[in-house]
């Protein structure tokens, strides 16, 4: 069976949200230039998620796999086909929100869905290139071999695996014991972000101005306000009219008498700043590339920095 060649970091389901027929409009932070593209031919790399499968098989225990794109399809199977739903079903408000229809509704939204999603996004983010290329090269340094095997692929691959079994809808892959104790730190990273996401005070946003939530190559926005934070907030939006902000409740940040676990926010047109803000954030934290579904940016894009250490 051939290889999928083009990978997607950011999934279809989600940036088809900001797309009108699969069709976005994209800011290049590098050139400073628009231009368009489809939902499949963006936010992709060729063999991004391929590794050496030989080498895989024998750090597996309970299972082996044929093919060098066996990651990829884990992520399509197990994680992408059950959060497009998650996503999907907040279209319906969107389109309430856009044609102004006030009537109250409850809905039950499964936070658990998208703390797989940050999870996910956060340690499939090419900004991660950066630790798995130190790996790459520690290794080459210390162990020099005539192979040419890429330790950064590996050392991504496991890692993956990893976080999909701390999910809150896992794929369990059982490692070796040797892998798991040597990638015990990062184990404790994902839990320990997985904790603090899966417990943070969660708000809804129902944008109802003039101006559309935009997102970008990395589809959310880490905030950091104090040091002693692992993160302050996270801003997440799931499509033009609607966004999730989650507020880490061990922030010095954090208004300890919010009792309640979340709310949902109703951003009229007094409010417009607030959604300006958000977007100018999701713009600061993108790799290279945002995106919007009508072409409109916030007025200070050409002022951020292209951060090309990051963009490997």
């Amino acid at each position: 069976m051939r290889d999928n060649a083009n990978q997607h970091y950011v999934p279809q389901y989600y940036l088809k949200n900001f797309s009108v027929n699969n069709s976005l409009h994209i800011y290049d932070l590098k050139t400073k230039k628009k231009f368009t593209n489809s939902t499949r031919n963006t936010a992709y790399k060729k063999f991004f998620y391929n590794v050496d499968v030989n080498f895989f098989n024998k750090i597996l225990e309970n299972e082996k796999f044929e093919n060098e794109d066996f990651i990829d399809k884990i992520i399509n199977q197990n994680n992408e086909s059950i959060l497009a739903t998650f996503f999907d079903s907040f279209n319906p408000t969107r389109e309430r929100i856009i044609n102004k229809d006030e009537r109250t509704t409850i809905s039950v939204i499964n936070f658990h869905s998208l703390v797989d999603f940050i999870l996910v996004q956060t340690y499939r983010n090419p900004k991660f290139s950066m630790f798995f290329k130190q790996v790459d090269g520690l290794i080459k340094k210390n162990y020099p071999r005539k192979e040419s095997k890429e330790f950064d692929k590996i050392a991504r691959g496991i890692v993956i695996l990893l976080l999909f079994n701390e999910l809150h809808h896992p794929r369990v892959t059982i490692l070796k014991s040797d892998i798991i104790e040597k990638f015990q730190p990062i184990i404790n990273e994902i839990r320990l972000i997985k904790d603090l996401i899966t417990n943070s005070y969660k708000m809804v946003f129902w944008n109802k101005t003039s101006v559309d939530f935009i997102t970008s190559d990395c589809a959310m926005a880490f905030m950091r306000l104090d040091k002693n934070d692992l993160f302050t907030t996270v801003f997440v939006p799931i499509n033009t009219k609607i966004a999730v902000l989650l507020v880490n409740k061990n922030s010095i940040f954090f208004d300890n008498n919010i009792e309640r676990e979340g709310t949902v926010i109703h951003l009229e047109e007094k409010d417009i700043f607030q959604v300006e803000t958000y977007n100018l954030s999701i713009a600061e934290k993108a790799n290279r590339f945002v995106y919007s579904m009508n072409g409109d940016f916030p007025e200070e894009i050409s002022h951020i920095e292209y951060k090309p250490w990051w963009n490997l």
